[in-house]
């Protein structure tokens, strides 16, 4: 079930390399987020950055190990630092994921 989690956070990941199109609305919990990101120095193309943040909140609540989505994160991203990707994963987890 991880491996399947972690494949829909690398297609995520890809989905905002080719520019996903814009979504709806952007929530208080999302604008958080992307402000968070843009603070870690994180850029990109905002309905992306948001669908891999709701994609690791899919990923926790499955059980997946932050530390593991961290990894898949920075490995399929290609452009930040270990640290980005750990603030990322972060930052989903107390501005998106329910639980918090």
């Amino acid at each position: 079930m991880i491996k399947s989690l972690l494949t829909a956070a690398a297609a995520a990941g890809a989905i905002a390399l080719i520019g996903a199109p814009a979504a709806g609305a952007v929530t208080n919990a999302e604008a958080d987020y992307l402000k968070d990101l843009s603070g870690a120095g994180i850029a990109g193309d905002q309905a992306a950055l948001v669908a891999d943040g709701w994609t690791i909140c899919k990923a926790l609540t499955g059980g997946a190990n932050p530390n593991d989505l961290s990894q898949t994160y920075f490995t399929n991203s290609g452009s930040i630092s270990h640290a980005q990707a750990d603030a990322a994963v972060n930052f989903a987890k107390t501005d998106l994921c329910p639980a918090g």
